[in-house]
């Protein structure tokens, strides 16, 4: 018989029903009226034996379901589609997240969604704790750190916790997944023998005042790449920014060896970034920074 439970981390009822094949089945109401979502566990059941008897198909089951909660609640139980769901909730953090942080939510729903295929296109509720967890292997196969991979798990967490609070699945399927166990993987710092070995190595001047900022002013590669030449005081010697992570300002006094260089490289500019090809990549990924910079070492260093 149909009946209604409250979960703890929802506001609304969920109707649990036996469905038409004879499985037990739970499907949020998105109400929080216990009348109400009784009355739609009802009708669920009932739609459900309709089902069994062979008058009704999935398609008019879906249908029927939709009209009764609209009926009932005034909203339709439509769960969105996944990639819809996802770029909404990317909308949402963009109004209150730092850009490093949208920026890393963002590459991590961009490669959730490339690892789900043509199920991005289905309702959320239909992935699995094993589309989490194929995705999760994916990031490790292509050879990112395991901390980087713990990371974007954490990024999909969030977002279908939210789904989850707000009733649009049932139960998060990233709580299932276990992450992998991070490994400190802590590089030496570059010797100046090691750096310039890099610069020789480097295809381009811009990723030379890249490998030179990275070491003289000891910023994140993050910060490194949006450098402009307006952080550049040489009335002080000193290269002042903004922290991305942080937004902490940050003043640096300039080695002779970075000042020798910007000063070559002033030759073909002195406005906007410092690296403006670099700077519109982002961090992670195949083409990314991270990468573009691994490949470097790999032949310099």
């Amino acid at each position: 018989m149909a009946s209604i439970v409250k979960r703890k981390k929802s506001r609304f009822w969920t109707a649990c029903y036996t469905n038409h094949d004879g499985r037990q089945l739970k499907k949020s109401t998105k109400t929080t009226d216990k009348n109400q979502a009784l009355e739609i566990a009802i009708r669920y059941e009932r739609t459900e034996r309709q089902a069994a008897a062979g008058t009704l198909i999935s398609n008019q089951i879906k249908k029927v379901s939709n009209e009764l909660s609209k009926q009932v609640t005034g909203d339709s139980i439509d769960a969105p589609a996944t990639d819809v769901y996802l770029n909404g909730w990317l909308d949402g953090v963009r109004a209150r997240a730092k850009p490093a942080t949208l920026e890393r939510y963002q590459s991590s729903v961009k490669l959730f969604l490339a690892s789900l295929g043509e199920k991005a296109q289905k309702p959320i509720t239909s992935i699995t704790p094993r589309d989490v967890e194929k995705f999760l292997n994916s990031r490790l196969d292509a050879g990112v750190a395991p901390k980087t991979a713990i990371v974007d798990l954490k990024t999909i967490n969030i977002a279908f916790r939210q789904a989850d609070k707000y009733g649009d699945i049932e139960k998060n399927p990233v709580a299932a997944v276990r992450p992998p166990k991070e490994v400190s993987s802590e590089r030496e710092i570059f010797t100046q023998d090691e750096v310039e070995e890099l610069v020789r190595a480097a295809p381009t001047h811009e990723w030379q005042t890249l490998i030179l900022l990275g070491y003289f002013i000891g910023a994140r590669l993050t910060d490194c790449v949006q450098m402009k030449w307006e952080n550049i005081l040489p009335e002080k010697n000193l290269l002042e920014y903004e922290q991305k992570k942080t937004g902490k300002t940050v003043g640096v006094p300039m080695h002779l060896n970075l000042v020798e260089h910007l000063n070559f490289i002033s030759a073909f500019g002195t406005t906007g970034f410092l690296c403006p090809k670099l700077a519109s990549k982002v961090t992670g990924g195949r083409r990314g920074l991270s990468e573009g910079f691994k490949r470097i070492t790999d032949f310099g260093v």
